[in-house]
């Protein structure tokens, strides 16, 4: 009865052996997968400057006009009395040039008078005044990994792009040598 149990266990073993192998051994011939014991990771840190656009405001005085209201009568009787006076001169053609340059001179001169006399006024007003100005920030980012791992009695050490856990997968390789 031993004898048929052991005739039956040894093929179920060596089945089962085979099994568990066979994922690590997948891929090339004489390559395997494992898992390694993580030892040690250090972060490998890596400096970025980026622009941050950034609203700035400020208070300013300025200084607003406020025209005056001015009645056309200065203007008006300026340009009669410029016209009379240029009239008086000249003959002909020349007249009429005259009396029109006369009007104009003596309703600029009332316009300017007038306004000598009561001028525009100006007032100060605050007003808020905004820019965009571009600030560089900087800041350590993450960008690797440094392990430092253990297999079969060895110490090894590799970069991963990411944080590894309590271990890693290895790729296992045996190689024949020729004798």
């Amino acid at each position: 009865m031993k004898r048929v149990i052991n005739a039956l266990i040894s093929p179920i073993f060596a089945m089962g052996l085979a099994l568990a192998a066979t994922p690590a051994m997948a891929g090339h011939a004489g390559q395997g997968v494992a898992w390694a014991r993580v030892i040690d990771s250090q972060p490998v840190f890596q400096t970025v400057r980026y622009p941050v656009d950034e609203q700035v405001c400020w208070d300013e005085q300025v200084l607003r006009r406020e025209p005056r209201a001015r009645s056309a009568a200065p203007l008006i009787l300026g340009s009669i009395i410029g016209g009379v006076i240029g009239h008086q001169f000249g003959g002909g053609s020349g007249q009429v040039a005259l009396t029109a340059a006369g009007a104009a001179l003596g309703g600029s001169i009332a316009a300017d008078a007038q306004h000598r006399r009561n001028p525009d006024g100006y007032y100060a007003v605050t007003e808020t005044r905004c820019s965009v100005e571009t600030d560089w920030r900087s800041e350590q980012r993450v960008v690797a990994w440094d392990v430092t791992y253990e297999f079969h009695g060895a110490i090894y050490q590799t970069r991963l792009k990411e944080q590894p856990g309590k271990r890693i997968r290895v790729r296992v390789a045996a190689d024949p040598i020729d004798y």
